[in-house]
């Protein structure tokens, strides 16, 4: 006997979606995510903490595969099915595609991992229903600048950077930043990633006379700077950003006391295959999805369409608190913190 827990199911037989089971009188919420290609491990984060969240609502599963072809297509699954919000994104290209074709279909979207700030500027232009979870472009620069600033300031510190398109963008903005204030890195400088030795660069730091540095590269890079750094009788203390906490290759092994600063909730889990619900992405979409089930059930009892409610509401039931969108339509869930490395893992500063 087909019921209404089913119907989802049997209203989409053609998409590649998953319905779950569906309430009477519930509302579904739509999940896009990147299901294939070289992105699924974080798809399957964003699915994982969805599908924890969810309770009775249906879930409309979508592939945006991270492509502006994919989410223009999910997009358009979306609408067809009917959800009455999104939850998800982790890709620009994605969002921006499927913005134009959900904000016409009335469908409210909470992005849980695109932080380009330009998308938000939509919401004025072109009355796009986009509300942010994830940290904004300037948050991570932000952050370090903090860190300088309140821990280093009397120190003198060095800046260097890998000389990738991000890490150089980033050292740009703290940079300008704090010499707005009127601070001077004592040296600024760059590197080649992914060489087995940095010594060049560990001569320039001594000559420079810094003791302490601002590395913005990976793990692998800061790690054997430190090492080379201290061969030449150099004690350094060090500060990444977020790219610290991704995982090393093997080899040289980070010293103890590198400090990373980053939005993240858990530094120690490994990407797998089987998500685990907070893994990842998957805590940024739990919340996203509490969020976009407590809109549905108040826009529901008052009476008052899903927008209204994100813009002038405290949600209270999530596991990360009481929730409220600013009125640029964004609120950091996970906001940026120092982690220092001890010996094999991340482990957060009470400093904050």
């Amino acid at each position: 006997m087909w019921t209404a827990r089913t119907l989802p199911l049997l209203l989409l037989p053609l998409l590649p979606a998953t319905a779950h089971a569906q309430a009477p009188d519930t509302a579904a919420i739509g999940v896009a995510a990147p299901v294939s290609g070289p992105s699924a491990i974080l798809g399957a984060q964003v699915l994982a903490g969805a599908r924890a969240a969810s309770g009775d609502a249906p879930l409309v599963e979508v592939d945006d595969e991270c492509t502006a072809e994919g989410g223009a297509r999910a997009a358009a699954q979306l609408r067809e099915a009917g959800v009455g919000i999104a939850v998800g994104f982790l890709c620009t290209a994605s969002l921006e595609a499927a913005m134009p074709i959900l904000a016409a279909a009335g469908i409210p979207v909470i992005d849980v991992g695109v932080r380009t700030d330009r998308l938000l500027k939509h919401r004025e232009t072109d009355g796009w229903p986009l509300w942010r979870i994830a940290p904004g472009s300037g948050d991570e620069a932000g952050a370090l600048v903090r860190f300088v600033r309140e821990r280093w300031g009397s120190e003198s510190v060095g800046l260097v950077e890998d000389g990738t398109a991000g890490a150089r963008d980033l050292a740009d903005r703290v940079r300008e930043a704090l010499e707005a204030e009127g601070y001077r890195f004592a040296l600024v400088d760059n590197y080649r990633p992914a060489e087995e030795k940095q010594f060049a660069l560990a001569r320039r730091i001594a000559a420079s006379g810094v003791t302490h540095l601002v590395v913005l590269g990976s793990r692998s890079d800061v790690a054997v700077i430190a090492r080379d750094a201290s061969e030449l009788g150099q004690t350094l203390q060090i500060v990444g950003g977020e790219s610290l906490v991704d995982a090393a290759r093997d080899g040289v092994p980070l010293p103890d006391g590198v400090m990373a600063v980053a939005s993240v909730r858990d530094t120690a889990w490994v990407p797998g295959e089987n998500a685990a619900p907070d893994e990842g992405y998957g805590h940024a979409a739990r919340v996203g999805t509490e969020i976009a089930r407590a809109a549905l059930a108040r826009a529901r009892e008052a009476n008052r369409p899903v927008e209204t409610v994100l813009a002038d509401e405290t949600l209270a039931t999530t596991s990360f608190g009481p929730v409220r969108f600013g009125a640029d339509g964004a609120v950091p869930i996970l906001p940026f913190r120092a982690y220092r490395w001890s010996g094999d893992r991340f482990e957060a500063e009470n400093e904050g």
